[in-house]
């Protein structure tokens, strides 16, 4: 199985970075390329992405600086994406961002994935200059 994981330093706090981060309603504030429009149908979160629609679930802890991000065309169909912040000094942490390459995913998804998270990270680093 193929990954790739991206990461960046910022020059703020952890928990302001995964406080933000860890937020649905900011994913398209930093996930530029994957999510489009966010939007709470039923209780359920859902994005508009390039691949359609997709279920979201973002699963947290503010203690370890972990934020699983899941996202699928069903609530049981869900692929993880695995996202760390991680404490450098008061003022400063480091993200970290990982994808791997499921099963259910195509060699040309995963090039595009491959490229959306260096801007994806880009974007979390641009967020927080």
């Amino acid at each position: 199985m193929k990954s790739v994981t991206e990461s960046c330093v910022v020059q703020y706090p952890k928990d302001v970075v995964f406080d933000f981060l860890s937020n649905f309603e900011n994913m398209p504030k930093w996930s530029t390329q994957f999510v489009k429009s966010i939007k709470i149908e039923n209780g359920k979160k859902k994005a508009t992405t390039p691949l359609g629609e997709v279920y979201i679930r973002i699963d947290s802890d503010k203690k370890s600086g972990v934020i699983d991000i899941f996202a699928g065309p069903t609530e049981n169909q869900m692929n993880p994406a695995f996202m760390r912040v991680i404490s450098f000094s008061e003022k400063s942490c480091g993200v970290t961002f990982t994808f791997f390459q499921w099963p259910d995913t195509t060699d040309q998804m995963w090039e595009m994935f491959c490229n959306w998270i260096k801007i994806e990270v880009g974007n979390i680093k641009k967020l927080f200059s």
